[in-house]
């Protein structure tokens, strides 16, 4: 269970890191020529279609972010032995420019649908109903990368289901830690 652990922080901590990153961005408002709504201010039902927390920023910071920690992670595993053994990115197949544009996309993507279903409910960007919403919230782009990683790289079957719960409460925490930092508004 252990390694199994190890496995799931280390695959992660790519997409973990440009996130964070992401947020120090956001409160600092830096690259705010790009803070442009993915969905160019379209309604669906007289209502925004994304709303204006997902814009142009978030998909080139977390592309761009992605990409480079996943150089330095293929680099720290290439160094360090036993992470290599605990790596589950088939660099033999797919180059970190790969692992970190399908970590940067995947997670955008992943948060999209919410973010649709959240503005045709009348729920404002950042904010949650319920319980269960603030479940979806941490779990969409969880379960889009884990399903991507089961796709492009050796996780297993076990590996997928434990990680979507794994991830949702290592998401949750992590969410906590950016609010006590101050990096997020809301504290999940």
């Amino acid at each position: 269970m252990i390694e199994l652990i190890l496995e799931l922080l280390l695959v992660a901590s790519p997409v973990i890191l440009a996130a964070i990153f992401h947020m120090v961005v956001v409160r600092y408002n830096w690259l705010k020529f790009a803070t442009y709504p993915l969905d160019h201010y379209a309604t669906f039902r007289s209502h925004r279609i994304f709303g204006d927390n997902k814009t142009y920023r978030g998909i080139i910071v977390m592309i761009i972010a992605s990409i480079a920690f996943t150089y330095l992670y293929k680099w720290i595993i290439e160094q360090v032995s036993a992470l290599s053994n605990l790596n589950l990115l088939d660099f033999n197949r797919f180059s970190p420019v790969f692992y970190g544009v399908l970590y940067g996309v995947g997670y955008v993507i992943g948060e999209l649908p919410n973010s649709f279903f959240k503005r045709q409910m009348g729920i404002s960007e950042g904010k949650s109903t319920s319980f269960i919403q603030r479940m979806i919230d941490q779990l969409d782009s969880v379960i889009t990368l884990t399903l991507l990683l089961l796709l492009f790289s050796n996780f297993t079957l076990k590996h997928f289901w434990f990680g979507i719960l794994f991830y949702g409460f290592l998401h949750l925490g992590i969410n906590y830690l950016l609010y006590l930092l101050r990096l997020r508004k809301e504290p999940f």
